[in-house]
């Protein structure tokens, strides 16, 4: 079996495994992230919270881990949060003030900062929330299939200063059997919410 039709496989049974979270599970697992990313244990990663002026996050759509928590978090300690706007095949990060305001329907029914939000240069974030489908233990990332945080995190690269980067994700997100390729870059730092008997 290829790697193509294994990452389509994992992508599935992930997918089909997010299904089966409700609305209570999903909300209490975001509570969970924020808790754990707020009280951090690893020093490094503390300071980085601690230091970061730049936040980038995501909005989660089909089961996603949601990281509403940690927005509302960085907020309340008056750091600028931003989120992605896909356009093509590339995704621009803009600064959102106001959760329940600044959002509209963007690419793929994904939330979006809306059309006139304050654009968020590369160079300017500090720390970088990142989704995938699966991770591993090495902090390799399966994601949508899309490449757009791959290309983004690469372009960073080249202009000089890459984000500290933190992947979230349920414990059933954690496949070590993960296909790899030489262009995948890991993530910095994994914080994963365990789900245990709420799959049941």
């Amino acid at each position: 079996m290829n790697d193509s039709i294994k990452k389509v496989q994992i992508r599935n049974a992930i997918r089909g495994m997010r299904t089966l979270l409700s609305p209570e599970q999903i909300k209490e697992a975001d509570r969970l992230l924020a808790e754990q990313f707020i009280e951090v244990a690893d020093k490094d990663l503390r300071k980085m919270i601690a230091s970061a002026e730049c936040i980038a996050l995501y909005k989660a759509v089909n089961g996603e881990l949601p990281c509403d928590g940690i927005a509302d978090f960085f907020l309340r300690n008056n750091r600028t949060i931003c989120y992605p706007r896909v356009k093509g095949d590339t995704m621009d990060f803009y600064e959102i003030k106001d959760p329940d305001k600044d959002f509209e329907k963007g690419t793929y029914g994904i939330p979006e900062p809306k059309s006139g939000m304050r654009k968020i240069y590369p160079s300017d974030i500090d720390l970088m929330i990142v989704p995938a489908v699966a991770y591993n233990e090495e902090g390799m990332r399966l994601g949508q299939g899309g490449g757009y945080y791959d290309r983004f995190l690469n372009a960073c690269d080249k202009a000089g200063k890459v984000p500290f980067t933190v992947g979230v994700c349920y414990d059933f997100q954690m496949y070590s059997a993960l296909p790899v390729e030489k262009h995948d870059r890991p993530v910095d730092s994994i914080m994963c919410v365990f789900t245990g008997e709420n799959m049941k």
